[in-house]
């Protein structure tokens, strides 16, 4: 059928459904056929398909060919032993705990796309109910609004001064007039479909009520979509550089492995060994190196210590909407903030009101007649739902009256009404006062006053100057009388010629710790800017009063902004820390302004109005859980609550995921180079490797696995992390810390050799080990550990516990000497491991501190 062509009657009787929609168990049933409303539906790999891509690496298929060659070889020469088969093992098994690791992080991050998808109103059975986009099916009836997004295409059935931005679909930045009655012929482009919303689109005013008649990929942004779609992840700018690292490291491990093998085939020529046999173990050996050496998971260390940051964001109602945002947060340096919500509790509580003749204290004080019917109209004139204002300004009318609904309605019913506009900043209800129309109006002062006659304009102004310095928010009441009730009312027509009625002042503390919040980022360089619409006075006095205004900047008006050229908005923007009474696109100046001026600005929003500045911010900030769809659907991020320490905890996360990725690399990379050190340097000396193929193998499976795992899932630090300037490669490693690692790698080494020079393998084997694993309890902070709690990183403590445990039981049991040749150790010997393997403790607060001097 040709859903925009065809009479809406026979769209309803083709789809089986009416106005009050679809029967629950027919929703339910056409969700079954039709699939859930995704229009990019990437399915993530399976376990198995993930440990298929861990066997397929060709260091791992070089590895098991090597290793059945070598016991090949053996078995001609008589030579067979079982050590090609435990190496077979540990690397089977080191593959399962990457494919696992792996698997954990795709469900980590399908979480994410799950609590970012868009909700929808819907009547089902003549109920309205909100599900998720996913639910809609073909037939369902949908509510539409400003501000939210179409999930699924649909026909009109019915709409109100209805427009929608179809910039997705036709690219024309001018919102789309919409018509349930147009007329549209079968062939008419998608531009002519007047009768028609389509998928990905959202609505720029007015509402509508329609019926999906496609979902998914039967929408006309799937069809474009199936064939576009990509079946490639995007990576990770900071996997991007890490695997620059890896190759790098690549080179030089070669390098070294390459020298293992001659030294050790130009050792085997004066060994009475058979020479075929003697050259295949060496092979396998140096594989085996290569193999433990090589930091294969350095460039999957960025997605997995983000995935896990992400699990602790979602539990703290934070949604990443792409894990690559958290790079960009952490270069954060400007946070223009919505002072009510986010700077303040967003509990308002009507404090003071002004009649024209006197203020009443209501807090403290009780209203006589004529103060009750400021606050009277001040209630029944509202267009606003889920609005802080408007609901103290009916907390206070019920305190005093007991109901709302059957007192100021029936009294003063609602005949028309003028929608609040941001442009205006006036809202209007016309109803009836003794028989006879009139319009109140309520808005911002500076609005309502020049409209209204006889009247002390400069004293009432006085006094909202006075609530301004309270840095209370303000409201205004006028009123109008009418001759008659018009049908179609507007703005130019009514809101003049008023009777001033009063001013409420209102009173939103800030939160408890804002301004805590403000002083840590300000220490770590981050701006705070306050962005409002209320008056220059009252965000002035809010400002101080939590830190904002105390560097020397200043606050700036709306009509202030609205003068300057971009040219000179550029140039002053530095000075400027407040901007009140700001219009629709006020704030997207702004977020250019500071772009240009070289910051990463991170913004909050929650309005329709905020939709394209929180587009163009590097990081936006979509808060609330009432925010507009528009405003959640351009958004980076989305805090369900307002709250500024949200936006707090998400920076000093995201460069605590950082500073995970930097030490996490550090210390792979230093442990691995340890080990490659120890064998070369051990064979050039000794003659032989200090430690065997199976026993490095389980070294390397607890340093890439548990203490991994242990350093990148740090959580939250107690301070704001510090961000490090320059490129990413530099942020990351940098000179500085190549040195620092390199030096800990020689150490790491040097107390392997000395074990092996004072006993055997098996002391080779602990204090390589042990050193290592203690070694991570240097780089879990870059700080001095004597300054850090020891029950702090309580996970962390317990994998390196566990990763110790394990290597010392395997030194007592029999699997230790049966599977990697080790041998019985004395008391002597073993506390000589133990001593040797702590020594990498104080060695690493030696370099710490040296460190600390050189960065002074």
């Amino acid at each position: 059928m040709i859903w925009h062509s065809t009479d809406i009657s026979e769209v309803l009787k083709e789809l089986e459904t009416g106005e009050n929609g679809l029967a629950n168990g027919v929703a339910d049933e056409r969700l079954s056929r039709y699939g859930e409303n995704l229009i990019v539906n990437e399915i993530q790999p399976s376990f198995l398909q993930r440990l298929w891509e861990q066997l397929r690496r060709k260091t791992v298929i070089a590895l098991l060919i090597t290793a059945l060659i070598s016991f090949g070889v053996s078995f001609i020469y008589k030579q067979a032993t079982a050590t090609p088969f435990y190496i077979m093992f540990l690397v089977l098994l080191n593959a399962l705990y990457g494919a696992w690791y792996a698997h954990h992080c795709d469900k980590a991050l399908e979480k994410v796309k799950k609590a970012t998808l868009p909700s929808a109103r819907v009547c089902r059975e003549g109920i309205e109910r909100t599900v998720s986009s996913a639910q809609l099916v073909p037939g369902d009836i949908v509510l539409l609004e400003e501000g939210e997004y179409i999930s699924a295409d649909a026909r009109i059935l019915s709409s109100h001064e209805f427009r929608v931005n179809e910039l997705v679909i036709t690219g024309d930045e001018i919102p789309v007039e919409k018509d349930a009655e147009a007329e549209v012929a079968d062939i008419d482009s998608i531009e002519k479909r007047k009768n028609m919303v389509f998928s990905g689109t959202s609505v720029a005013h007015g509402t509508a009520k329609v019926v999906v008649v496609a979902t998914g990929l039967h929408t006309e942004r799937g069809h474009t979509a199936a064939i576009l779609q990509q079946t490639k992840k995007r990576a990770l700018p900071l996997e991007r550089e890490l695997n620059g690292i890896n190759k790098l490291a690549d080179i030089f491990i070669f390098i070294i492995c390459a020298l293992f093998f001659l030294t050790a085939i130009i050792q085997n020529f004066a060994s009475p060994d058979y020479f075929a046999d003697m050259t295949a173990k060496t092979l396998l050996q140096t594989l085996v190196l290569g193999f433990a050496a090589i930091p294969d998971a350095l460039p999957a260390i960025a997605t997995l210590v983000v995935a896990v940051g992400i699990e602790r964001f979602i539990a703290e109602k934070i949604i990443l909407k792409d894990p690559a945002v958290a790079e960009k947060i952490s270069k954060t340096d400007i946070i223009c903030a919505d002072k009510t919500g986010v700077l303040t509790r967003n509990k308002m509580q009507l404090s003071k009101i002004y009649d024209g003749d006197k203020i009443t204290d209501m807090v403290n004080g009780e209203p006589d007649q004529k103060t009750s019917l400021v606050l009277q109209f001040a209630a029944i004139c509202s267009t606003l739902e889920n609005d802080s204002t408007e609901d103290a300004i009916k907390n206070a009318f019920l305190e005093r009256n007991g109901s709302f609904d059957s007192t100021a309605e029936d009294i003063f019913p609602k005949l028309a009404v003028i929608p609040f506009d941001h442009d205006r900043k006036t809202m209007t209800v016309i109803t009836m006062i003794k028989e006879q129309p009139y319009a109140i109006v309520k808005g911002a002062p500076e609005s309502v006053v020049p409209n209204c006659t006889d009247c002390d304009g400069d004293a009432i102004l006085k006094v909202n100057d006075d609530f301004a310095n309270d840095a209370l928010r303000i409201v205004c009441i006028a009123m109008r009388k009418l001759e008659t009730i018009p049908a179609n009312p507007t703005a130019e027509e009514i809101e003049t010629d008023l009777t001033f009625v009063g001013l409420l002042g209102l009173d939103d503390p800030p939160r408890e710790t804002v301004i805590d919040n403000i002083r840590a980022l300000k220490k770590t360089g981050i701006r705070t800017l306050m962005i409002t619409g209320d008056h220059l006075i009252t965000a002035t006095a809010v400002a101080r009063r939590i830190g904002i205004l105390t560097d020397g900047t200043c606050a700036i008006s709306g009509e202030e902004l609205a003068a300057m050229d971009e040219e000179t908005l550029q140039t002053n923007i530095e000075q400027y820390s407040v901007f009140a009474r700001v219009a629709p696109g006020d704030k997207l100046r702004i977020v250019r302004a500071l772009k240009n001026a070289g910051h990463t600005v991170t913004i909050t929003g929650d309005s329709v109005q905020d939709a394209d500045a929180i587009a163009e911010a590097d990081v936006g900030c979509a808060t609330g859980r009432y925010g507009a769809d528009v405003a959640r659907g351009n958004a980076d991020v989305v805090i369900e609550h307002n709250r500024f320490d949200h936006i707090l905890y998400a920076i000093k996360e995201s460069r605590g995921l950082f500073v995970n990725i930097r030490k996490t690399a550090a210390y792979l990379l230093s442990c691995n180079f340890a080990s490659l050190i120890a064998l070369w340097i051990g064979l050039l000396c000794f003659k032989t490797v200090p430690v065997t193929a199976t026993a490095l193998l389980l070294i390397h499976l607890l340093i890439d696995g548990i203490s991994v795992m242990a350093l990148s899932s740090q959580g939250e630090k107690e301070e704001i992390p510090d961000q490090k300037q320059g490129g990413t490669f530099s942020r990351l490693i940098g000179l500085r810390m190549g040195i620092v690692f390199a030096i800990q790698s020689l150490f790491i080494a040097v107390v392997t050799l000395t074990a092996f020079a004072l006993g055997n393998q098996t002391m080779a084997f602990a204090v390589l080990g042990l050193s290592q694993i203690l070694h991570g309890l240097n780089c879990k902070s870059e700080k001095s550990l004597l300054n850090r709690r020891i029950t702090a990183d309580s996970f962390m403590n317990i994998c390196f516990a566990a990763a110790a445990a394990i290597l010392i039981v395997l030194l007592f049991i029999p699997l230790g000497k049966t599977v990697f040749g080790l041998t019985a150790l004395t008391f002597g010997q073993f506390m000589t491991c133990i001593g040797l393997s702590v020594l990498i403790l104080p060695f690493g607060e030696i370099v710490k501190a040296i460190v600390r001097l050189t960065q002074k």
